[in-house]
């Protein structure tokens, strides 16, 4: 009966000692290295009056994740993610005709299956299609009511990881730092009223989708990355990371003055002036990953 104690006690010792060696070399290991996921919701803030927040959108993202241990608490964590970004608005628009209403419209290139970037000649002709029924035929007027951005970005984040000492098979951190994204793609799907010079008017709304809208977003993106999780120890140095982050973007995502977008001004030149814009990302992203 003594033996059988001794051999219990012994055991227990073990296991114990072995779990903490295993805590031990997950938070004492100098370099990690990891896989993420991050899915995210999105959303847009924007500055100008003639442009608001149209709800948010679901994104995802996912990448390589790495961490260079500091001291015993803190953590540098750095990586590479690429990630989709972006948001829904909606432009005010009025088209009562009364002195000084507005609406945003650009013109689509039916042949090119895109959005044209502005000349005042296409505005000429297709208003008068006798002057060159080529370009007339070829570049269509639309109103945009509603946008969806999908942008995909490279994305490097540099953030400090504070962490607690293990709690059971669990360490708590919390991270704040600086997400730089460079633009790799952008596209939108529009709700439009696309003009007919038939019917002389507006049509019913209707979808264009997947425009590529690059050169109408901002080659660099900048927001702020601060989260809170949670490190569970599988085995060794390999851990589950479960983490929730708020991403808020301090930087214009779009061109100031757009090259693409015009809004138009009853009692001014009809076909108007670049469209301002001041749009920031914001995001709520939950990361799951494995560090090694």
């Amino acid at each position: 009966m003594k033996n059988k104690k001794k051999i219990f006690t012994l055991s227990a010792l073990l296991l114990a000692s072995t779990f903490t060696f295993a805590q031990d070399d997950a938070l004492s290991k100098k370099v990690r290295f990891g896989l993420m996921v991050a899915p995210s919701v999105n959303w847009v803030k924007s500055g100008e009056k003639i442009t608001e927040k149209n709800g948010s959108s679901v994104k995802f993202g996912g990448g390589l994740g790495i961490e260079f241990r500091l001291t015993d608490v803190a953590v540098f964590a750095t990586g590479l993610m690429v990630n989709t970004s972006g948001g829904k608005v909606q432009y005010k628009n009025d088209l009562s005709g009364n002195a000084s209403t507005s609406f945003v419209q650009y013109f689509y290139d039916k042949v090119g299956e895109n959005i044209a970037e502005f000349q005042p000649a296409y505005d000429t002709y297709v208003m008068d299609t006798a002057q060159n029924p080529a370009v007339a035929s070829q570049y269509v007027p639309c109103i945009v009511n509603e946008r969806n951005y999908k942008v995909t970005y490279v994305t490097l984040p540099l953030t400090l990881k504070l962490r607690t000492k293990e709690i059971g098979a669990l360490t708590y951190f919390g991270m704040f730092g600086l997400n730089t994204s460079i633009r790799v793609a952008a596209k939108a799907t529009d709700k439009v009223q696309k003009y007919s010079e038939t019917a002389g008017g507006w049509l019913s709304p209707e979808e264009i989708t997947k425009t590529d809208i690059k050169k109408d977003v901002s080659l660099f993106n900048e927001s702020l990355n601060m989260g809170l999780g949670v490190e569970w120890n599988l085995s060794g140095s390999t851990s589950l990371v479960i983490g929730a982050n708020y991403l808020l973007g301090f930087t214009n995502m779009t061109p100031s003055e757009s090259d693409y977008l015009r809004k138009i001004t009853q009692g001014s030149p009809r076909y108007g002036s670049s469209l301002k814009q001041n749009l920031k990302t914001n995001s709520i992203a939950l990361t799951v990953g494995v560090l090694f």
